[in-house]
């Protein structure tokens, strides 16, 4: 069988299953594992599938950007976990960036205790909570994305770039096989960039769905962000003796 033709095998497999296992395809297809992973990779690189955990999943509309309230509805108690774990790591008098993301909008539910500290974020939910505690809080502005509730866009960077930042707390749709974090839509990569550019220290927070998921956007190396809050030991899989990053496993 060509290439072509176990692309077209797949896709149409996946119309069927929403989502399959590498393992699985390889059974379909009488071919070796590692041509099943090639195969995956480059179906990704057209995006024209989504690379999950161990195999494959479908592109639909909501993998570009989900609806926000089903994804605060998605891995909420291990998200929960990772921002009590995250907010144990902001120190009095602090500014910090917390971005939009579904995995970071807990945070807020534990920054009541700390004094002094400045919150910049693009999301407008994390706001208001973080307003109602009474903890000083600056919202980028800019233009909102309905299904996130988030301000993107140049007027959220240039505002972002004013602040000389303490520590990040970011997510972000997926960690390619090799690496890479990623995200599904440009303006969310534009904003963590700048983000990540004007912070002294980065911290990302990452849930066990996230591992081996390949969107359009490249993001940054994971090995670049200086800790990595997670629910799993195979975070470690990304990085060698020699990377800076601690992983913080919770």
């Amino acid at each position: 069988m060509l290439k072509e033709e176990r692309y077209d095998k797949i896709l149409g497999i996946l119309e069927e299953e929403q989502y399959i296992s590498a393992i699985k395809l390889s059974r379909m297809l009488y071919v070796s594992l590692p041509t099943v992973r090639r195969d995956l990779a480059e179906l990704a690189r057209r995006n024209q599938i989504i690379r999950s955990h161990g195999g494959a999943k479908k592109i639909q509309a909501e993998h570009i950007v989900s609806p926000l309230n089903f994804r605060k509805t998605v891995h909420a108690s291990e998200k929960r976990s990772l921002c009590r774990r995250a907010a144990e790591m902001v120190n009095d008098n602090e500014i910090i960036f917390i971005d939009s993301s579904t995995t970071t909008l807990q945070m807020a539910d534990f920054l009541s205790e700390k004094k002094g500290i400045i919150v910049i974020t693009n999301g407008i939910s994390i706001a208001a909570v973080l307003a109602k505690k009474g903890i000083k809080t600056y919202c980028t502005g800019g233009e909102i994305f309905e299904n996130s509730l988030a301000h993107f866009g140049s007027f959220a960077e240039e505002f972002i770039e004013r602040f000389n930042i303490d520590t990040l707390f970011f997510s972000c749709h997926g960690i390619t096989e090799k690496g890479m974090l990623t995200d599904p839509s440009l303006p969310e990569t534009q904003i963590r960039r700048v983000a990540i550019k004007q912070s002294k220290k980065i911290v990302f927070l990452c849930d066990d769905t996230k591992l081996d998921v390949s969107t359009p956007y490249n993001l940054a190396p994971i090995q670049t962000v200086d800790h990595v809050i997670t629910n799993t030991e195979e975070v470690k899989k990304y990085f060698s003796p020699e990377d800076h990053t601690k992983v913080i496993v919770v």
